[in-house]
């Protein structure tokens, strides 16, 4: 039940002063002053601006939520998509995509970038070898693919027994076998057009000096020499080959065994002598050693004389195959001595170096390498035959030496890097000498370059220095 409140008399009075306060308060005020306010105008006070609240609307707060809601989302769906992917099959792929930037970056820096360094920088090679030079234009030549297919070689030369293409050997046949009559004196070396020979055959002039005479056929150099003067013994070897012959003079005598000059017309030798021929300067060279001729020459001067044809009285020799590798006898090193009295501090004496890899025989004179000046290379035989022949003086002013070429006598062959004792014949001038064993069965050469020394009997000497 409520309860009733009841006001008690102190609380009446105390209501009464409060009232009696108001009316007191409201006596006191003075008239004037109140009129002084009612005329006064009123200052209108400018009103306070009270910042505006912002009224957050509810879709503007809710949007937040959704973005995070989103944000959450996805990346539970990466999560996700994560877990399901099957990472093995990436392995190959992205291996494959990685090797090939290797290969690429290895070809870039390791290949197209760093420049070979040339091949004397990562080699050291013997003397007796010479690096050729770079062929810069080796991509401006015409591509052997794209050119007509070589003929093949079933031709053998009757002189070394190198094969030569049908085509080839009908042009050789119509023209004679060249031979050269070459200084070999220490002031006319180097020599020209010696690695172009076919056939050479080395031997005493005077004074313990030898001389060389080149057969050429196969090649022609354009220059050859230096040319000296003609000897009895060579014109005799020269006729073998019946062949158009350069020479700078001749030995003349009354005496038919050293009569050169005399004999070149009674054998009737289809001569070119200097035709052709001319002197250089070159490298400080003087007269008699600056003499050179031409092969080409000889055979356009032959053309003219109808002396364009091969002799078909040249017998050929026997030839075979290198010997296998395996089969090839050890490096040897040949010497040979032309005269043993007058030495000349050994600036004639030659030698033979065998190399195993070419199955070659390398050249030395007066223990220096001896360098064809036309080719840069040194010079090189496939077969050397040492040759014992007798040898006297013939008595005159001259100091001109008597050889005998007809006969026969022994020989050693050095090829495939082995030393084959045999015997050498030969029964008339124009025939040619042939070589034999000891079976007495010809012997069968190897395919190149022929060196023959011509070493006298009596003053000459071959020694084997190193086998």
């Amino acid at each position: 039940m409520p309860k009733n409140f009841e006001i008690s008399d102190k609380s009446e009075k105390v209501l009464e002063k409060f009232d009696m306060g108001k009316k007191e308060d409201n006596k006191a005020i003075p008239e004037e002053t109140e009129t002084n306010m009612k005329e006064e105008p009123k200052k209108e006070t400018p009103p306070i601006e009270k910042p505006e609240k912002k009224v957050v609307d509810t879709d503007q707060q809710k949007e937040p939520k959704k973005e995070k809601e989103e944000k959450r989302e996805k990346k539970r769906k990466v999560k996700d998509s994560l877990k399901k992917l099957n990472w093995k099959k990436l392995i190959f792929p992205v291996t494959a995509v990685l090797t090939l930037i290797g290969i690429g970056l290895f070809y870039y820096f390791g290949i197209y970038k760093v420049r070979p360094k040339p091949l004397n920088e990562v080699f050291s090679f013997d003397e007796m070898y010479i690096v050729s030079e770079e062929d810069r234009n080796i991509f401006t030549r015409p591509f052997p693919l794209l050119s007509a297919p070589e003929e093949p070689r079933t031709e053998v030369s009757p002189l070394n027994g190198m094969f030569f293409s049908k085509k080839e050997m009908d042009q050789m046949m119509n023209r004679r076998p060249v031979a050269v009559m070459i200084n070999n004196h220490v002031d006319a070396r180097p020599l020209s057009g010696l690695n172009s020979a076919d056939i050479v055959i080395e031997a005493s002039v005077e004074s313990g000096i030898t001389r060389l005479m080149g057969i050429f056929w196969s090649k022609a150099p354009e220059k050859v020499g230096p040319i000296r003067s003609l000897r009895q013994n060579y014109l005799e070897w020269a006729s073998e080959y019946d062949p158009l012959l350069i020479h700078d003079g001749c030995a003349e005598t009354n005496d038919p065994r050293t009569n050169a000059c005399g004999n070149v017309y009674t054998y009737g030798i289809k001569t070119i002598t200097t035709i052709g021929a001319w002197r250089s300067n070159e490298g400080g060279r003087v007269a008699p050693h600056n003499e050179y001729s031409s092969v080409t020459n000889a055979w356009n001067y032959g053309e003219k004389m109808s002396w364009d044809k091969f002799p078909s009285s040249i017998k050929s020799y026997d030839f075979k195959r290198d010997a296998d590798i395996k089969e090839r006898g050890n490096q040897t090193h040949i010497k040979t001595l032309f005269h043993t009295r007058l030495t000349n501090g050994g600036l004639y004496d030659a030698e033979w170096i065998y190399d195993k890899s070419t199955n070659s025989y390398f050249r030395r004179i007066g223990g220096r390498p001896d360098i064809d000046a036309e080719t840069n290379t040194q010079v090189t035989a496939k077969v050397v035959i040492v040759q014992e022949v007798k040898v006297i003086p013939s008595g005159d002013d001259k100091g001109r030496l008597i050889t005998t070429t007809i006969g026969q006598g022994d020989a050693t062959i050095l090829q495939d890097g082995e030393i084959i004792d045999a015997t050498w014949k030969k029964n008339s001038r124009t025939d040619r000498t042939m070589y034999f064993d000891t079976s007495n069965s010809p012997i069968q050469f190897n395919r190149g370059r022929i060196w023959i020394a011509m070493i006298p009997h009596s003053d000459g000497e071959f020694a084997i220095i190193e086998q």
